[in-house]
């Protein structure tokens, strides 16, 4: 059964500001997070330090998303220069 792949209203926010091509991408990327087993690294990578938050790779893009058993909640979509900033800010 596939897993429910949600955006939180600030995922949402994040893609609209990106031009079409890149949001684009970054959301058929997403649609790989539906089945498991996902892609090892480079393409997803499970964040250390933190319990259940990982990162998917779309380009210069990061999609941060926590993986429930039946869903999978993306919180952000950055560009990747931000991902440590907004990652010391969770």
């Amino acid at each position: 059964m596939p897993l429910l792949v949600e955006l939180s209203p600030r995922a949402l926010r994040d893609l609209k500001a990106l031009e079409k091509a890149a949001a684009r991408e970054i959301l058929y990327d997403l649609e790989i997070l539906q089945t498991r087993p996902w892609p090892g690294p480079p393409k997803l990578k499970k964040l250390e330090g933190y319990k259940n938050l990982y990162r998917l790779r779309t380009g210069n893009y990061r999609s941060l998303f926590e993986p429930t058993e039946k869903e999978v909640v993306v919180l952000r979509v950055l560009d990747r220069k931000e991902l440590e900033r907004i990652l010391r800010n969770l």
